[in-house]
C-alpha cells in the first residue's frame, strides 16, 4: 500500500540577496484551499528572468502586498519563497468546482502568477483556469519551456501593442512590419513565432552565432546587432508598426538608429522597481514621470513608448495551445538541468546570451514509495 505523501522538496529563499540564497528544503505538501484550484505534481519547469530578479528583491513591496491581500492577513507571508512560473506535470488533486475539464492523472502545462508560491518544487497549487491539458505533440520538457515566455510575448503583441483591435479592424496584413530586438532569447524566440502565426513580417536582431536559429523560426530578415552597419540595416528595413524589445536594448538605441516606429514596447519597465525604491506613492509618481519622459518626441517620426508584462491569461494560454498544436510554435531549449542542480541553471540564466529556454527536469529527483 502506497504511503500518503505529506512532504516535498522545494528550492526556496529565506531572504533576498542573490542565487546563493537558494536552499533545497523539505517542506509540507501544499493543500488546496479553494474549490477552483488544482494540485499538480511538477515534472519540469523553466527558469525565467523574473526568477533571477525576484531573488534579488525585485517587486517585493508590491508583490508582498498582493500576497497579504490574497491571504487576508497583515502578517509577513513573504518567506520562505519559492520561484518558478511555468511548469508541466500531472494533476493529483482538484477542487470540487474544477469540473471535468481537468481530471486526476491528466498531463498538464500551466503558469503561476508572480505573487504566488512558484513551481520550483515537487508540487504546486494553481488556479485551474491557468492550466490546460498538455499538447500531445510536446514532451514534458518542451511543454515546460513555453508558457511564461509565450504569455509575455503574447501580452506585449496582443494587448500592449494593440494587435487585438488592429487585427479585428483588418489593419494588419503581411506587409506590416514588426521588429524583435533580442530574437534568440526565451521571449524573443516565441515573439517571432507568434508574429509569424499572425502573418506579420518580422525583422529580428541577435548575435551572429544565433542567426541560423532565428532564421529557422521564420524571421523574414535577421540582423547581427554586432555588425558595424547594424543600425543602418535597422533603419533601412523600417518603418515598423511595433518594435518589441526583448533584451533591454533601450529606446535610445532605436532612436540613434533613426528608426521609425508607431509603437515601441519594452519588457523592462521600471514600474515595480520604482515602488521598491520609493514606496507606493512616490514610486507611482515616478512611474508616471518616467512614462511621460519616455514619450517626449525626439522628432516627428515616431509614436509611443509602452511597457509590456507577463500576464497569466486563460485566453493567452489557449492561443499558445492552438499554435503549438498546429506546429506554428515550436520550443527552443538552450539546456536542461536536473532539479538538484537548479542553482547552476540560475547561474546560466544570469550569465545571459541564451538560445531559447533553460528547463529543470524534476523527474530525476522523485523517489516513489
Amino acid at each position: 500500500m502506497m504511503r500518503a505523501i505529506t512532504r516535498m522538496q522545494a528550492w526556496q529563499i529565506a531572504s533576498y540577496g542573490g542565487i546563493e540564497q537558494l536552499q533545497l528544503t523539505n517542506v509540507r505538501l501544499p493543500t488546496i484551499s479553494k474549490p477552483t484550484e488544482v494540485l499538480v505534481k511538477v515534472d519540469a519547469s523553466s527558469v525565467n528572468p523574473i526568477d533571477i530578479a525576484m531573488i534579488n528583491g525585485y517587486g517585493s513591496k508590491a508583490l508582498n502586498l498582493a500576497r497579504q491581500c490574497l491571504k487576508k492577513t497583515d502578517g509577513n507571508i513573504e518567506f520562505p519563497l519559492t520561484m518558478g512560473r511555468d511548469f508541466c506535470g500531472v494533476v493529483v488533486s482538484k477542487g470540487h468546482q474544477v469540473g471535468s475539464r481537468l481530471n486526476l492523472g491528466d498531463q498538464v502545462w500551466g503558469v503561476v502568477p508572480v505573487q504566488q508560491q512558484g513551481c520550483h518544487a515537487n508540487y504546486v497549487i494553481v488556479e485551474n483556469n491557468l492550466v490546460n491539458v498538455k499538447p500531445v505533440n510536446l514532451s514534458y520538457i518542451e511543454a515546460a519551456s513555453i508558457l511564461y515566455g509565450g504569455l509575455t510575448a503574447w501580452s506585449a503583441w496582443w494587448i500592449t501593442g494593440g494587435l487585438c483591435y488592429k487585427t479585428l479592424c483588418n489593419q494588419f496584413a503581411y506587409n506590416k512590419k514588426v521588429l524583435v530586438l533580442g530574437g534568440s532569447g526565451g521571449v524573443g524566440t516565441l515573439a517571432i513565432q507568434l508574429a509569424k502565426a499572425w502573418n506579420l513580417k518580422v525583422i529580428a536582431t541577435c548575435s551572429g552565432d544565433a542567426m541560423k536559429t532565428v532564421e529557422k523560426l521564420g524571421a523574414d530578415m535577421v540582423i547581427n546587432y554586432r555588425e558595424n552597419d547594424a543600425k543602418s540595416q535597422l533603419k533601412n528595413e523600417g518603418p515598423y508598426d511595433i518594435i518589441l524589445d526583448c533584451c533591454n536594448t533601450g529606446v535610445e538605441y532605436v532612436q540613434e538608429s533613426d528608426c521609425r516606429f508607431n509603437t515601441y514596447i519594452t519588457l523592462n519597465s521600471p514600474l515595480l522597481k520604482n515602488i521598491d525604491n520609493h514606496g507606493f506613492i512616490c514610486g507611482n509618481a515616478k512611474n508616471l514621470g518616467d512614462l511621460i519622459k519616455s514619450n517626449i518626441p525626439i522628432n516627428n517620426k515616431n509614436g509611443s513608448v509602452k511597457w509590456g508584462y507577463f500576464i497569466p491569461s486563460t485566453t493567452g494560454i489557449n492561443v499558445l495551445q492552438k499554435f503549438v498544436e498546429n506546429k506554428q510554435i515550436v520550443p527552443v531549449i538552450d539546456q536542461v538541468y536536473n532539479f538538484q542542480d537548479l542553482p547552476q541553471a540560475y547561474k546560466k540564466a544570469l550569465d545571459g546570451h541564451l538560445r531559447g529556454k533553460i528547463v529543470i527536469d524534476m523527474k530525476s529527483c522523485y523517489n516513489e514509495q
